[in-house]
């Protein structure tokens, strides 16, 4: 029987298959652009590999557009009935590409879970849980998940610097910060082109509020090696976004809207990560007082394009944002009757819990572009707690908490606006705008 480098069984014809498999993956999990053509070129060499089959079909699916989901579905068709030779855990991972591309994503969770208690390293099984959990905001699945396999992962074991990341990440989502900065700067160290691992460093200095040791952190990396990214792939653009914080937390707004020009926005696209990063980087910087120009206008015809394409709360939130920071009434009341439309389709299961959260935001952000402020006040102020089922990170999630103060001050409810301000400011006592903010109300009132 032959195995992947981590010990875990593959039905393939050969060692040269298992190789391409493995050099892909790993392409994969550092967020290398060279990734899909490698699975491609594998593919052409060995069509019938089951797992570079599976891998393709995971890379699709994590462009997050609807369109694809039927073409997932397709491939793993054509693998079931073609790829007979196919092995427990082979056909497991089909079981959740298939539940995945369904829209099923608990289910395809479920699925994932079961091959890591049988395969604790199968590192495309944890990865892809790690991913769909974080978008669904169940952090304690999170981290439950990964401990279960930890034990699994000795030092000497290919891939464990990934595993180390994404254990940190599931820390920070957990508030346990110090760990897992401590345990992402181990994975850093170990591999320092894992993207996941640099960005869950980047997580654990923003939630313990060091934006200077942010600052630290990303000029040192681009010291060491200036052209170290050329290679990665969009989600380069997240990691641009998490330099950015660091700067907005301390007032130095150039700083920003130079990393928005010349990191963030060159690279604009319809992907639902450019939307998501440039988007609340704007709006963070509109609501310090900084006159972002027409920054917005570009980012809105992508927001645009994305009407009836909901895949992740998260996006289709940040879609509504645009819209409404934009001034475009019109798109906006076309994505939210799209958008609900998507939630009434989702039914009561718990893979509607997203799209009925993300619905709730939307229609406050409706309410706000029209002038009913008190509406999206009091809608914003009573979910900021319960935000969770939109996925992202707690770092991401702040944003509402930010708009929530904007809408209570515009409603004239500037006591709960206080309030959620001193609230902020424990957690983050070296925010500026928070600082700013707060200072400026109890001055106003």
């Amino acid at each position: 029987m032959l195995t992947d480098c981590r010990g875990c069984s593959v039905s393939a014809e050969g060692a040269g298959e298992v190789q391409a498999y493995d050099a892909a993956l790993q392409a994969f999990l550092n967020y290398e652009n060279a990734a899909g053509a490698m699975v491609k070129q594998a593919l052409a060499e060995h069509p019938d590999s089951v797992m570079t089959r599976v891998l393709r079909g995971a890379m699709l699916m994590m462009l997050e557009s609807s369109a694809l989901h039927p073409k997932v579905t397709a491939l793993v068709d054509e693998t079931v009935a073609g790829c007979r030779h196919a092995n427990r855990r082979e056909q497991q991972h089909l079981q959740a590409l298939r539940a995945w591309a369904g829209g099923e994503v608990r289910a395809a969770c479920a699925a994932w879970e079961q091959l890591l208690a049988l395969d604790p390293r199968d590192l495309l099984a944890l990865k892809l849980h790690h991913y769909t959990t974080f978008w669904t905001g169940r952090s304690h699945a999170l981290l439950n998940t990964v401990n279960g396999v930890i034990d699994a992962w000795e030092p000497d074991v290919p891939g464990r610097d990934h595993v180390l990341g994404m254990r940190a990440f599931a820390l920070n989502e957990t508030g346990r910060y110090e760990s897992a900065e401590l345990l992402a700067r181990e994975a850093v160290a170990t591999n320092p082109e894992d993207l996941w691992s640099i960005h869950a460093v980047a997580h654990a200095i923003e939630m313990q509020s060091h934006p200077e040791r942010g600052d630290a952190f990303f000029e040192q990396l681009l010291a060491e090696r200036p052209d170290r990214w050329r290679s990665k792939n969009p989600f380069l653009g997240h990691i641009w976004w998490h330099a950015a914080l660091f700067p907005w937390e301390a007032g130095h707004h150039d700083r920003v809207l130079d990393l928005y020009d010349n990191r963030l926005r060159p690279a604009s696209t319809e992907f639902f990560l450019d939307i998501q990063n440039l988007s609340s980087l704007l709006t963070r910087l509109e609501l310090s007082g900084v006159d972002v120009g027409d920054r917005w206008e570009k980012l809105g015809d992508h927001a645009v394009a994305r009407i009836g394409d909901h895949v992740l709360a998260f996006t289709d939130v940040h879609c509504a944002l645009t819209l409404a920071r934009a001034g475009r009434s019109a798109e906006l009341d076309r994505f939210v009757a799209s958008l609900r439309d998507h939630a009434t389709g989702h039914g009561h299961g718990p893979d509607a819990d997203g799209p009925r959260a993300a619905l709730a935001v939307s229609e406050a952000l409706l309410a706000s572009e029209a002038g009913d402020h008190g509406r999206a006040a009091a809608a914003l102020l009573a979910m900021r707690h319960d935000l969770a089922p939109i996925g992202g990170s707690h770092a991401q999630r702040d944003l509402f908490d930010l708009l929530a103060v904007d809408e209570a001050v515009s409603a004239g409810r500037v006591d709960e606006a206080v309030a959620v301000l001193r609230a902020r400011l424990v957690g983050r006592p070296n925010s500026v705008p928070a600082r700013d903010r707060l200072d400026a109300l109890l001055a106003a009132h």
